[in-house]
Parts: structure tokens; sequence; C-alpha cells
């Protein structure tokens, strides 16, 4: 069970977190608010302070929607976090994403079959999340290469960044998965 209390819409009385509730469930796709945002109402400035970094790093941008969730679960993979890896293979699914390509990301990435662009970035934003102090000059080198530029680079650190915060996050709390 969670540390914080999962609040629903109908629970909530204040107009400025239902306006938040709202903007996450139209702009999210899913037709639902998260756990990971029911559990932060207890304090309303961070919950939108967090939906906004979520919606600006992940929902916006240059690179896909779709790459960001790949990079999000080999980060909660790796950390061996529960709520992160779960939702974002529903949000893949939900986004159209294979049922192959969602098993061999989770089972062996080495046999996922995507392109090496792709590839590319999730083993750079893996690294950035999990060694970020071993990341060179080469593999940046590695994602120029593959045509990426530095606004979309950042991106790619910007959401291994988010994901890791969300990993601690939600084990910090015993976050349960979303009924999805």
């Amino acid at each position: 069970m969670a540390k914080f209390p999962i609040i629903e819409y109908d629970q909530l009385s204040d107009p400025y977190v239902k306006a938040i509730y709202e903007e996450i469930q139209v702009e999210l796709g899913f037709g639902i608010v998260p756990n990971l945002f029911k559990s932060m109402t207890i304090n309303p400035e961070i919950l939108e302070a967090n939906w906004k970094k979520f919606r600006s790093t992940i929902l916006k941008g240059d690179v896909p929607r779709t790459l960001k969730e790949m990079l999000g679960i080999a980060i909660s993979q790796f950390n061996n976090s529960p709520y992160a890896l779960n939702v974002h293979l529903h949000g893949l699914s939900s986004l159209g994403m294979s049922e192959e390509v969602l098993r061999t990301l989770v089972s062996d990435f080495a046999a996922c079959p995507l392109p090496e662009r792709e590839k590319a970035v999730i083993s750079f934003g893996l690294k950035a999340a999990t060694e970020p102090h071993t990341l060179t000059s080469k593999d940046y080198q590695h994602l120029y290469d593959l045509g990426l530029d530095n606004s979309e680079i950042f991106e790619i650190v910007a959401t291994a960044d988010l994901f890791t915060s969300i990993n601690k996050y939600t084990d910090s709390i015993s976050l349960e998965i979303d009924t999805l």
C-alpha cells in the first residue's frame, strides 16, 4: 500500500488540483490519471511541477514519445522498479508498440527488433541514468553520427533524469500499479 493516499478525482475539493487532473487525463492519452500523480495531491504545487516536468519531457520535443517510453522501460527494469516498468509497458502497448518489441525490450534488449538509432538512444539514456560519470565524447559522437543533434541528446538526458527520479519516488512510497 502506498505511503501517501491515492486521491481519486471524485474525492477532490480543490479546483486547482481538479484542473491538473483534467489536463493529465486528456494530455496523457490513456484516459486515466496515473497513481503517480494521484499520490502527489498532498502538495498541489509539487503535483503541478511534476506534471509540467513530465509533460515537457515526455509529451513534447523532437525525440518521439515511444522512444522516451522505451527508455523509461529500460531504466525501470535496470532499477528493478515495477511501477514505472508496468505503466510504460501499458503506455507503449496503448501507443501501438508490438508485443514482440515489448517482450524483447524487457527480456533481451540486444535481440530487440529496433533500428540501430533507437537502440543507441536507449543505450545512451540508460548509461546517463545509471553511470552518468562514464559517458564519454565517444558516446555523444555516436549519437551525432546517427543524426541526433544537441537538442535531441538533451531530451534523452532529461528523460533519463525524469525516469530515474520517478523510479526513486514510486519505490520509496511503495506505489501500487494502476488498474489498467
